[in-house]
């Protein structure tokens, strides 16, 4: 039977945490990315602390020995990690003060502007008070590794939180999304893909090529790459199917490889993400009928440059410009994720670059 405890962390002072943050796993698999936070609520932050407000409550999970020794952490952070971030930052000089602070128990103390270290050298007990401010901590106990709880629990904690699709899908766990993040980190979106991570962006592009890869294995057709269909596949795919999905895993890493080689570092033709399906289906298509030599990156730039040259030619000559090019753009600017766009820009696109009965089952 498994079971959550929590209890209150006692001396959880800024300065303790702070000097501890080497025991502290910022990013367990659970969690959304870091950095994520504006700087105007970064000071809002550090405002609340100095004036002392209550600020919303931290959880750490927190590690058996077993774990400890493992790992090197003693706690894993389950909510809280921008906030810690924050005032990580904040002491290693990071940013400042904003400059309309105000000091609510001395209206002559001028913080405005300031950083920590300034802080520290002209109001050195404000910045000892900012240090000894206890951070309202809780430590959240399993029983066993019972990691699938956690998971649950973040959920649970972020449901007033806007996470985003990714985010949350992060959080549901399990195998799918394991290989969600291995397939993220590939060098096809470290190195080649244009557009920013922020907030999983590359998990989510890696979601939609890992869904579409498990449903033309077993049902030899596409399907809309939309959220509810890749939270799907997280939760189907969550446990007892490591052999299923270390295969689809390892078949869109043999793509991503051939497309890494295909694109250039940080490609202008990989700066938005709704394209990203099509060209996974070129080049795995490509692939399984010997024609990746027909996937030249010159080939896609001219294909680029001829929808801009047919949209310009519609304006003036609609009768004369090319419908296939047209309902391209059309297509590229709604429903990209729709399975019957995806389809039909791939088909596009293929016969484009001349590529053997370019049909999808």
């Amino acid at each position: 039977m498994t079971y959550v405890e929590t209890s209150q962390l006692k001396n959880s002072t800024i300065m303790l945490l702070y000097a501890e943050r080497d025991e502290i796993k910022l990013d367990p698999d659970y969690q959304r990315m870091g950095g994520v936070w504006t700087k105007e609520k970064k000071r809002l932050l550090i405002d609340s602390i100095l004036n002392d407000y209550d600020i919303p409550k931290i959880y750490f999970h927190q590690y058996s020995n077993e774990e400890i020794s493992r790992t090197g952490f003693r706690y894993a952070v389950i909510d809280g990690r921008q906030r810690l971030e924050t005032i990580w930052s904040f002491m290693d000089g990071d940013f400042t003060l904003s400059s309309d602070f105000e000091y609510q128990r001395d209206a002559d103390v001028k913080l405005s502007g300031l950083s920590y270290q300034d802080m520290a050298q002209q109001y050195p007990k404000i910045r000892i008070k900012f240090d000894s401010f206890n951070l309202p901590v809780v430590t959240v106990s399993t029983s066993g590794d019972a990691i699938d709880l956690i998971e649950d629990m973040f959920s649970r904690l972020n449901e007033a939180v806007p996470l985003n699709a990714a985010e949350k899908r992060n959080a549901i766990g399990g195998e799918m999304v394991s290989a969600i993040r291995e397939v993220s980190e590939h060098r096809f979106f470290t190195r080649n893909a244009r557009f920013a991570n922020n907030r999983y962006q590359y998990r989510e592009a890696a979601a939609r090529m890992l869904l579409t890869e498990r449903n033309l294995l077993q049902n030899r057709r596409l399907i809309d790459t939309k959220k509810v269909y890749l939270d799907a596949l997280a939760r189907d795919l969550h446990s007892g199917k490591a052999a299923e999905v270390a295969e689809i895993r390892d078949r869109v890493f043999r793509t991503l490889d051939k497309m890494a080689d295909a694109f250039t570092v940080r490609d202008e033709l990989l700066q938005a993400q709704g394209i990203l399906v099509v060209y996974f289906l070129l080049f795995r298509y490509a692939e399984l009928h010997m024609e990746l030599g027909k996937l030249d990156r010159r080939k896609l730039l001219d294909f680029r440059e001829g929808l801009s040259r047919n949209r310009e030619q519609a304006e003036d000559d609609y009768a004369n410009s090319s419908f296939a090019l047209l309902e391209f753009d059309r297509l590229s600017q709604q429903g990209t994720n729709d399975a019957s766009s995806i389809k039909e820009r791939f088909e596009i696109l293929a016969e484009f670059l001349g590529l053997t009965k370019p049909q999808l089952a």
